[in-house]
């Protein structure tokens, strides 16, 4: 496998000590390209923003996967040994190792297959830190993630109902209904235990939500604290 592209995804002024972070850890470790930092400038919203950033990655290493992350994770130096090491199964176009819904508590370690389309049938839930295979970042990098289809799937017309954004910050939703439809690289699959662990509270995308139901599950530090693994 060629190595791994990681790609953050911030905004202007946002949270910028924990970008720096992220791009320490990942200073010249083997396994990986140079870090990328896309940044939002135009403030688009987080959907445009999130196929922005896949599709720098992609110039920049057509042949890696894309390592996707959000601006408010922290990584567990573990991640640095077990990503290199991750392999896509049949049918796997993106793996999640920062999961808060898919997987239970406490699960034991190992990767969980899901549909793309989640629990709940609409879409998985959060983009924090996505191992995104070669092939899907080139699909999503040059799909429409604002076709009709995808306008009117339920998650995404839910999502606008319940935050009045217009649908322009639902990018989970978006990406699984993309990778969902293709015709055979279309599931998502969870790592356990969790390399990444979410650190916002306040969300920026949706003010006044905290994060609540959207904490980190299977965090490998604090199962190594529980001795769980």
């Amino acid at each position: 496998m060629e190595p791994i592209q990681p790609v953050i995804l911030t905004m202007p002024g946002r949270r910028q000590q924990w970008v720096e972070a992220l791009q320490e850890t990942f200073k010249d470790q083997s396994g990986f390209q140079r870090m990328l930092v896309h940044v939002d400038q135009q403030l688009q919203g987080a959907a445009r923003a999130t196929q922005q950033a896949i599709a720098f990655a992609v110039r920049r290493a057509p042949g890696s996967p894309v390592l996707l992350l959000e601006d408010d994770v922290a990584a567990d130096p573990m991640a640095l040994q077990i990503l290199p090491q991750a392999r896509f199964a049949d049918g796997i176009a993106v793996i999640s190792f920062c999961d808060m819904r898919e997987v239970e508590e406490y699960a034991p370690d190992g990767l969980y297959e899901r549909s793309a389309l989640g629990s709940d049938g609409r879409g998985w839930w959060g983009n924090q830190a996505l191992l995104i295979h070669p092939d899907t970042a080139r699909v999503l990098a040059a799909a429409d993630w604002f076709c009709g289809a995808i306008e009117q799937a339920p998650g995404v017309v839910a999502h606008r109902a319940a935050y009045n954004d217009g649908g322009r910050n639902c990018a989970d939703i978006r990406l699984a209904l993309i990778v969902h439809a293709q015709p055979r690289r279309n599931r998502y699959a969870v790592h356990v235990p969790s390399l990444f662990l979410h650190l916002g509270h306040d969300s920026l995308c949706f003010p006044g939500r905290s994060m609540g139901e959207r904490a980190t599950r299977n965090w490998i530090t604090q199962r190594r604290r529980f001795g769980i693994g």
